[in-house]
């Protein structure tokens, strides 16, 4: 644990109230409850304190703004015990008198006792929602013991991610979620406890992260790089129309510009791929694809593959590849249509939704590989997934995701060998599937 001072953002403050600020806060929680404290919170008194008569104790979810008061204490009394309190984040103290508190404070950082050994081996799905419905969520699946939490994000953090989540990746000891519709970029640890909430000058689609970067599509035209150390966006640069998913590969982000938002218009989509120079952080080119482009991979040798939503109509889902040394693009021959992917050890995991001319949907699933050029259909064992929503990459399995856009989605777990490992449910409309795994947390 350790403390900062921190500034009060409430009310302005008198000449008479106190500037002192304690020192040395320590606490630690005695509850094994998760997301519970209790235990004594203690700190050393100012060198000064003539003008202080108590100390007022707060819960804060950001270190610097009074979230909830828990409770004050007189001067000369340096301790202040919690009992089964609602575990925030952190929690602050300041120096006060009859006339208000100081402005500065001090403030810790609380690790939460949960009753464990520390170890993290968890699947989290991140379900969108319904636009506007301000309904997303996080699902938590523990792998060991099979728990399942369906709002994990609110039981960490006492509320919930708001309109319309977008995209979660891990990455070091943090996870980043994309919030579209609150314009919103949530970083937590591990277990999914928030350390800042970022808001961001568009709305976040898509996040792949390197070198200490989190590289982030915004949908009016940008990409922005969030430094995670800081965790404050450094700079953006300018890209196609409602640029959608990105990858990097030869030191070069791969970004996918829809024109989603013109599709109804005159404009027609976007059929562009952007290549950004990490060094520079400038847009360099643009690559000419197929129609709407929107998910993208890159495998191990350097190869992006991109799908190509098309028009939902004469002009159909395409998946191509563009070699990151030269920005060829060319169609996959061998596997020249598909849905949505996932890359994982050498293999491409596909699947492709499309009518006939009924009007029934027919889904194929095939796998590429991406050294051989060898395809096949992945799933082995018969099981059949009739909505297939989305396709995740997560530890050594791939994931399906199913939703009928009204009820609560199902996941599916396969392994390599294409047979089916776990079936439980999601929350309404699953995103994405990560895994976040640490023995020592």
């Amino acid at each position: 644990m350790g403390f900062v001072s921190c500034d009060d953002e409430d009310d302005p403050i008198s000449a008479d109230v106190p500037s002192a600020v304690v020192t040395g806060l320590s606490f630690t929680d005695e509850n094994e409850t998760l997301n519970m404290l209790s235990g004594t919170l203690s700190w050393t008194a100012p060198a000064s304190v003539e003008n202080v008569t108590k100390y007022v104790i707060y819960a804060s979810s950001s270190a610097t703004v009074k979230t909830e008061k828990l409770g004050e204490v007189n001067v000369g009394t340096n301790s202040f015990t919690l009992t089964d309190v609602t575990n925030l984040g952190y929690l602050l103290v300041f120096a006060a008198n009859e006339l208000g508190e100081a402005e500065a404070c001090a403030s810790i950082e609380v690790v939460d006792n949960e009753g464990t050994d520390g170890s993290i081996f968890q699947l989290y799905f991140l379900n969108s929602g319904n636009m506007g419905n301000n309904n997303a969520t996080l699902t938590m699946y523990d792998l060991e013991s099979e728990e399942i939490d369906p709002d994990y994000f609110m039981t960490q953090n006492g509320r919930g991610l708001g309109d319309t989540a977008q995209d979660i990746i891990v990455y070091g000891e943090k996870m980043y979620i994309a919030v579209y519709g609150e314009s919103t970029i949530e970083v937590t640890d591990l277990r999914a406890k928030s350390i800042k909430q970022i808001r961001t000058e568009g709305q976040p689609r898509y996040m792949v992260a390197d070198g200490g970067k989190v590289y982030v599509t915004y949908y009016n035209g940008y990409v922005a790089c969030l430094d995670t150390a800081s965790l404050e966006v450094e700079a953006t640069v300018p890209v196609g129309r409602n640029p959608e998913q990105l990858a990097i590969a030869n030191n070069k982000i791969y970004v996918a510009n829809s024109g989603g938002m013109d599709a109804s218009t005159s404009v027609g989509y976007d059929k562009t791929v952007s290549v950004i120079d990490i060094p520079s952080f400038t847009e360099t080119k643009q690559l000419d694809v197929v129609l709407n482009p929107g998910r993208v991979q890159v495998d191990d040798q350097g190869y992006v593959y991109v799908v190509s939503i098309g028009n939902y109509g004469d002009i159909p889902n395409t998946l191509q590849r563009i070699d990151s040394r030269t920005d060829e693009v060319s169609v996959l021959e061998a596997c020249p249509n598909a849905t949505e992917m996932a890359y994982l050890d050498g293999v491409l995991s596909t699947y492709y939704s499309q009518y006939d001319a009924y009007w029934n949907t027919t889904i194929t699933f095939t796998s590429y590989n991406t050294t051989t050029g060898a395809t096949e259909s992945w799933i082995k064992d018969g099981t059949t997934i009739a909505q297939p929503y989305s396709i995740s990459a997560a530890g050594i399995n791939i994931y399906v995701a199913e939703s009928d856009y009204t009820n609560n989605g199902d996941v599916y777990g396969f392994g390599t060998d294409g047979k089916l490992l776990i079936t439980t449910e999601a929350g309404l409309n699953p995103m994405k599937v990560v895994l976040a795994q640490k023995d020592d947390f």
